[in-house]
């Protein structure tokens, strides 16, 4: 029977290694891994590119000079990432991890949107809190997904029909269990309190006066700090021509057949991801195009399969609705700060 199994797993070893090698082929050329460090480092004369195995992976090393400097880089080959380049000995830049995005603060950990999850989502040790940003009747921003109070409230109505007193007379926690009973819906203010000095709020603006959102991070110290995510690109152009101090980040659309589509209307130093449109190689033409990969993990496959596949992907920043799983996963390899 032992010889049986040997030799099953002899065939398999044997059947897949073509497999294992195209996965551990680079899937950048040599100049492709010269323009990736070229954004790091302004006028790089590069004298060679070598490639070579890192972990198990591909890199190349690039190695040139700028002025009278001496720079040396290691590229992933295989995800189209600078890891770290070296100037005259010493390091000048390194690659600072995955960062770690927590949807609606922590979505099964405490009621969503809620200074409850926001505060739990920061115990964890996430990067990033996704916030949701609507207005009321009467001119304040809140936390709120949906457009109504319905769903996560024990109240009634749209955001903008009820002034602020109104929904702060609702309780925001019980639906998600007793332990919560009386959270309330935060506003925005309070929500960037909460965060100060220990998270980023990743800011997804779904209604409201561009104005008011500048003036609130202004406020706190946070523009030119903020990711902003508007699914409404009307809005997001009304509230880029109030402030262009946003790391914003639109969703390509159409997958790799979008992504010019994207760079020319925006410019963005972020490309959102949803899983839908998510592929390997759409994360490696989005570094190649000098932008930073943010995939969304919610839905059916928020689980280690999917976590997995966009760390292995190369993704810059993850979205999850389990940070229970995905901070874990990157930790274990070394990739969160």
């Amino acid at each position: 029977m032992k010889q049986i199994v040997c030799a099953c797993l002899a065939a398999w070893a044997a059947l897949t290694a073509p497999y294992q090698a195209v996965a551990e082929s680079p899937k950048i050329s040599p100049v492709e891994a010269v323009h990736l460090v070229e954004a790091h480092v302004k006028d790089l004369a590069t004298v060679s590119v070598r490639p070579g195995v890192e972990d198990g992976a591909p890199v190349y090393y690039v190695e040139g000079f700028a002025g009278s400097d001496g720079y040396r880089a290691v590229v992933d080959a295989r995800v189209a990432r600078t890891l770290r380049i070296d100037r005259n000995g010493s390091e000048f830049y390194r690659w600072p991890g995955v960062i770690a995005v927590g949807h609606r603060g922590t979505v099964h950990l405490a009621p969503e949107n809620t200074l409850a999850a926001f505060r739990k989502a920061i115990e964890l040790g996430l990067d990033l809190i996704e916030i949701d940003v609507r207005e009321t009747r009467d001119g304040h921003l809140v936390i709120m997904h949906d457009a109504t109070v319905d769903r996560t409230t024990d109240g009634k109505g749209r955001v903008s029909d009820l002034t602020l007193e109104e929904i702060k007379r609702l309780d925001a926690g019980s639906w998600f269990s007793p332990k919560f009973a009386g959270e309330r819906v935060p506003t925005l203010d309070e929500a960037l309190s909460v965060m100060k000095g220990r998270a980023l709020p990743d800011i997804d603006f779904k209604a409201g006066t561009p104005e008011k959102l500048v003036e609130a991070l202004s406020r706190h110290g946070l523009l030119g700090k903020v990711t902003l995510y508007c699914g409404d690109w009307d809005l997001l152009r009304r509230t880029l021509a109030r402030s262009r101090q946003f790391l914003i980040r639109p969703t390509v659309p159409h997958g790799a057949v979008g992504l010019p589509i994207l760079v020319h209307e925006f410019d963005p130093p972020i490309v959102n991801i949803n899983w839908r449109e998510f592929s390997e190689r759409l994360i490696v033409d989005v570094h190649l195009a000098g932008r930073k990969a943010f995939l969304n993990t919610m839905g059916p496959n928020d689980n280690e399969f999917g976590i997995l596949q966009a760390i292995e992907a190369g993704a810059d920043y993850i979205q999850s609705d389990r940070p229970d799983l995905l901070l874990p996963m990157l930790r274990a390899r070394g990739l969160h700060r």
